[in-house]
């Protein structure tokens, strides 16, 4: 039997429970992965809090019987994307992985569509599409907190061009997407001013960012750090207005968190849906010769109440890197 951890309802952390469940046979093109180690993020407070609706509830608010047949419990809702692992079984037409073959991957579904089993689970059944190997030097920890950050890093700086030369401005450059995007755009050749709190700034510094505290103020800390910035990543959220004052044009700005000032400084939403699966591999391999690190905040076990303590401590923010669930 399958363990899953998802939840029902919408609400605060004490909505998750545990469910065992017979998962099916892996089909064409799927494979079944022992799961070791699954990140968690921000999305996935914003989709059990009810903040971010899945398409179905939303379709489900005039036609109540999609969502649960009479006499019956609510459909349990999976939740986490990120996830490491071994293959445990391959359906027909998987000839790249076999089973014992070490892991990583991302659940890609839309955050607005249905996800009925997340990486939350101690079996996950996913398209091979999904999956990319794991270094052999590369933890299982690391690995299972790697394919948001790596995904949404990559699509971001793809979206707003970042070259050799940038002076990129990086909004919650501590956390797990933040810190992955500092290190990518420096890689590349550009310059990273990071927006955090001033107890991450020696971890900024240690990534080879210049740390500038968030508050007031900050327009003119970011200006003498850098006379002119040329791009924007907004991994927090709500600094397109600062970029626009800073002089930084719409189409290189792009932020992981849709506002209103999006459009009105006509900045890019963007993030995972400008990466792709290939990034993860990229990202997994910089990782694995030493050029990126990412930072592990916190390791919770596979339990329900350790679960919800580890949400618990993502939502209270301040998060340096990537929380991650364990499992044996």
């Amino acid at each position: 039997m399958v363990r899953v951890i998802g939840y029902r309802r919408f609400g605060g952390v004490q909505v998750f429970e545990e469910e065992e469940c017979t998962l099916p046979q892996p089909g064409k093109g799927q494979v079944v992965v022992h799961m070791r180690a699954a990140g968690i993020n921000p999305v996935d407070y914003k989709l059990f809090g009810g903040i971010t609706k899945p398409l179905e509830v939303v379709r489900t608010i005039a036609h109540p019987s999609r969502w649960f047949a009479k006499g019956q419990q609510r459909k349990l809702r999976g939740v986490g994307q990120d996830f490491a692992g071994v293959v445990s079984a391959v359906g027909p037409e998987v000839n790249n992985v076999v089973v014992g073959d070490e892991v990583l991957g991302l659940l890609r579904a839309a955050p607005w569509q249905v996800r009925e089993r997340g990486s939350l689970a101690t079996e996950i059944l996913t398209s091979v599409e999904n999956i990319v190997p794991k270094p052999a030097s590369v933890s299982f920890e690391v690995a299972g907190g790697l394919g948001v950050a790596a995904q949404t890093a990559m699509g971001a700086l793809r979206c707003v061009d970042v070259q050799a030369g940038d002076v990129v401005v990086v909004a919650g450059a501590a956390g797990g997407v933040g810190g992955v995007v500092t290190q990518l755009a420096i890689s590349q050749g550009a310059s990273v001013i990071g927006i955090a709190s001033p107890a991450n700034a020696d971890y900024l510094r240690s990534l080879g960012a210049t740390p500038v505290a968030y508050g007031e103020g900050l327009e003119q800390r970011i200006r003498e750090a850098a006379p002119s910035v040329t791009a924007f990543v907004d991994c927090f959220g709500g600094y397109a207005s600062l970029a626009h004052r800073l002089g930084v044009a719409g189409k290189r700005v792009g932020t992981l968190v849709p506002t209103p000032a999006i459009a009105l400084h006509r900045a890019r939403f963007t993030g995972g849906r400008h990466g792709t699966i290939s990034d993860i591999a990229t990202v997994a391999g910089m990782v694995a010769d030493g050029s990126v690190t990412l930072t592990i905040a916190r390791t919770y076990p596979f339990e329900v109440e350790q679960v919800r303590a580890a949400y618990q401590e993502l939502i209270g923010g301040h998060v340096r890197g990537k929380i991650v669930i364990t499992a044996p």
